[in-house]
């Protein structure tokens, strides 16, 4: 008689109503912080994944979408990006792909969650590629609001690959009009700051819009992009916001043109030209979302339920 087999699975429920499952092939690490439950796990479909709070953050099989699509558009966009800021991104993966671009001269990560950085670094190196020890990173672990109140360095760059809008914890405070209007005078003048703004996906949408109201307060360009991650299940929403009009952000031969100077055609495995202007092709129910939300302030946070 065949021995029963035991089959361990790892659910994610998106939604009250919606769950998404991963069959499990090895526990690696679960670290409870003090900002969030960590959990890396291997699994048959994805590979190494890494949750948080119970929800995947990062999958081995498709993070490089994800991770190119949130750093590659303004990066190309701007002509000679050299001191760039990130906030969060904890897995190294934004580090590994601004690295790429031979401009840049600094990047500043400000991370809160130490542990979640240690944990990156013993196990996924996949994401982060020793970026971590690169000279021109220098990672400090600290509120991002309070970085940049305090500094007075100007940046051609700002990424926030936060946690979701809506979500308790400490980023709660850094979808405001206030922190935006904090970041755009940390901003050079063709600086462009982006935005992880949560899922597009019709029944998941919760956060993007109000984060879009809010950002149009503040900046005279805001440019919504969605690209589509296999493990977020469906589409996923950012923002580039700008002072600068960005006048050429569709030019296909221009994005070529800075790809080929900066040798990184052959270094990219999802963006590229076409893939570009892609992303800011929007469907009419995407568009017809951003027209809802609020305006969220420092007295009137966006806190939405899980």
């Amino acid at each position: 008689m065949d021995k029963e087999i035991k089959v361990s699975w790892y659910y994610e429920q998106l939604t009250p109503d919606e769950l998404h499952g991963h069959r499990i092939k090895k526990r690696i690490a679960e670290v409870i912080t003090l900002f969030q439950k960590a959990e890396i796990i291997d699994t048959y479909d994805y590979g190494r994944c890494l949750f948080s709070d119970g929800l995947v953050q990062s999958t081995e099989l498709d993070e490089f979408i994800y991770h190119e699509s949130l750093i590659h558009p303004a990066l190309t966009l701007h002509p000679a990006p050299q001191n760039i800021f990130v906030g969060g991104g904890g897995e190294g993966a934004p580090l590994r792909e601004i690295l790429k671009h031979p401009s840049v001269k600094k990047i500043v990560m400000i991370e809160i969650d130490k542990e979640m950085v240690t944990l990156a670094k013993k196990y996924l190196h996949k994401w982060h590629q020793g970026a971590f020890d690169n000279p021109r990173v220098k990672v400090l672990y600290q509120d991002a609001r309070t970085y940049l109140k305090k500094t007075d360095m100007k940046f051609d760059c700002i990424f926030l690959d936060l946690l979701d809008p809506g979500e308790s914890g400490p980023a709660k405070s850094l979808f405001t009009a206030e922190f935006y209007a904090m970041v755009k005078d940390r901003l050079t003048d063709e600086g462009i700051v982006v935005i992880q703004a949560g899922s597009a996906n019709l029944n998941m949408i919760k956060g993007f819009s109000s984060v879009y109201r809010t950002l149009k307060h503040v900046f005279p360009l805001v440019l919504p992009y969605q690209s589509h991650i296999p493990s977020y299940v469906g589409p996923w929403a950012f923002f580039l916001a700008s002072s600068s009009e960005l006048k050429d952000h569709l030019d296909i031969k221009l994005i070529k043109k800075r790809l080929s100077e900066r040798k990184l055609t052959s270094k990219l495995r999802y963006y590229e030209p076409v893939v570009h202007t892609a992303l800011f092709a929007l469907p009419p129910y995407f568009k017809s979302a951003l027209k809802s939300g609020k305006i969220i302030k420092d007295n009137s946070l966006l806190l939405l339920p899980r």
